[in-house]
């Protein structure tokens, strides 16, 4: 999810909305402006929280699949780093108890950052929070509830690049496999491992935290992969190739965007790595997919993994 990607949503949004308002040839921050200008604050932010139409879009599900609120916004931190955005989100306080925490919006220059920049901001996260299925939320600036609450307020606090959200803490982690420790076959427990590991790439599996996911013991675990002639570090590097696979087929997502998905901690990282498996880089294997089709990608595919160490 690109800026373009974001950009796009935004005019979409803005033509629907604001036809009056032209949007051909404008940057993001001239558009908010002009809307701002003629409407006041409130549809900024309601702007920004048309990320939501993108609710199957990779890297939103990518964004939603962190356990807590928390742990989503630090995963937009990383995707602002992987977009080299100018502007980024900065956690500065974080209250589990009271299921609220405070973010500040900054220049990495150390420029001051427009209202409507601000605003968009929080609109996006607030967005990504209620697809990833957070209830509750608020967002206040200086006290000042701007979204989520009763009151309406007509006039923004002078401080707008710090906000604090809240929530109601509902949602829960995944429970454990139900199988008894130590008792799966050492395929079975590839497989379950790979299982694991696909529904949420960005999060930074360990050994230790997978076999109690897997009710396994830490050795169990570890002997098990030996047998298949693998380790978790190889099974982990595999799983994120396997899924850059699939989705380099999607022609609407950018390298950055299949990158940011598969859990690399950047786009140096990812090519490096898929070149080790495939002996050609994953920019490589997009034109070829682009060029000859789905048939010749499910050969590639296949050849791909033949070449792939076991």
């Amino acid at each position: 999810m690109t800026s373009p990607a974001l950009s796009a949503v935004l005019k979409a949004a803005v033509a629907r909305d604001y036809p009056e308002i032209a949007t051909q040839g404008r940057d993001k921050v001239d558009i908010l402006q002009a809307v701002m200008d003629a409407h006041g604050w409130r549809p900024v932010l309601e702007l920004g929280r048309e990320l939501r139409t993108l609710s199957s879009h990779p890297v939103l599900r990518a964004l939603g699949a962190g356990q807590t609120p928390r742990h989503t916004v630090e995963r937009w931190s990383t995707l602002e780093r992987f977009m080299h955005s100018r502007h980024r989100t900065r956690l500065v306080e974080h209250d589990q108890a009271r299921a609220r925490m405070t973010l500040r919006h900054v220049a990495i220059d150390g420029g001051k950052i427009r209202v409507v920049n601000d605003l968009f901001i929080w609109g996006v996260l607030v967005a990504i929070l209620e697809t990833a299925g957070f209830t509750g939320l608020t967002v206040s600036l200086e006290s000042v509830v701007i979204y989520g609450g009763a009151s309406r307020p007509r006039m923004l606090p002078e401080v707008t690049d710090l906000a604090t959200f809240s929530w109601k803490p509902t949602r829960q982690a995944p429970p454990p496999a139900s199988e008894a420790p130590g008792t799966a076959e050492p395929q079975e427990v590839r497989g379950r491992l790979q299982k694991l590991m696909g529904e949420d790439l960005l999060h930074p599996w360990t050994l230790e935290e997978s076999a109690q996911r897997l009710t396994l013991s830490r050795r169990t675990l570890q002997r098990a992969l030996r047998q298949e002639g693998t380790t978790f570090s190889e099974m982990l590097q595999r799983s994120r190739v396997d899924a850059a696979h699939a989705l380099l087929g999607d022609s609407g997502l950018t390298l950055t965007d299949v990158a940011f998905c598969t859990g690399f901690s950047d786009q140096a990282h990812f090519s490096r790595t898929f070149r080790k498996y495939n002996d050609v880089p994953p920019s490589a294997l997009r034109e070829l997919v682009r060029s000859t089709g789905s048939t010749a990608r499910g050969k590639s595919l296949v050849l791909a993994r033949q070449r792939s160490p076991r």
